[in-house]
């Protein structure tokens, strides 16, 4: 899977505090068997709700009754989200620490990778990959890794030559990034090689 979103920084309260959020939902998630849909679900709800101008600022804000968020949730997500999802969010909000919504979803994701096998990398590179150098870098992050690789790709111009390489709070070394570099600078070869042959087969039949 390749995404273009730019990761979101929590500070420490938020990530520990989303961390033992993330385990409740996904206890309770494992045992109704819908792991995937909450997880996603929850995703979701956090772009949603950083969508809708003002209603991130009212959950969030202490000056807000909580019976008051509780309407809001309702309006904004009851018959449009699990209702396990939608209790959930309500025992955040009656908790204060929707502030830590977003850390929850993530640290949702994560563990759920987890269960899964699979672990979340992003691929930073300073101009756009195609899908087939996307395509082998996940494959080598597989290889690397051992696990099955959920790939986001993100673009910074500020990079100077070849790609980061990030798996949670580790940067790969340089042998890793340059294997994963050479496998996009073979892709670029390729293409300029087949841009080459057919100029000059339109030269020489000229």
């Amino acid at each position: 899977m390749v995404e273009a979103k730019q990761p979101t920084v929590f500070d420490s309260d938020q990530q520990q505090l989303g961390d033992v959020y993330a385990r409740a939902l996904l206890a309770f998630a494992a045992d109704a068997g819908n792991v995937d849909q909450l997880v996603d679900e929850l995703g979701e709800v956090v772009e949603a709700i950083n969508g809708v101008a003002g209603l991130r600022d009212a959950l969030e804000s202490p000056r807000v009754g909580v019976e008051s968020k509780v309407n809001l949730l309702d309006k904004a997500f009851a018959g449009k989200v699990e209702k396990g999802l939608l209790h959930f969010l309500k025992v955040v909000g009656n908790k204060g620490r929707f502030d830590c919504l977003g850390a929850i979803a993530s640290s949702a994701k994560t563990l759920r990778d987890e269960m899964s096998g699979r672990v979340q990398a992003v691929v930073t590179s300073a101009s756009p990959m195609d899908s087939e150098v996307v395509g082998r870098i996940t494959d080598q992050l597989s290889k690397t890794l051992g696990k099955d690789v959920s790939l986001q790709v993100l673009v910074d111009p500020e990079i100077l030559g070849g790609i980061v390489v990030r798996v949670g709070d580790t940067v790969y070394d340089g042998s890793v990034v340059n294997q994963l570099s050479q496998v996009r600078a073979r892709a670029v070869k390729r293409a300029s090689d087949a841009i080459r042959e057919k100029l000059d087969r339109f030269t020489t039949s000229e």
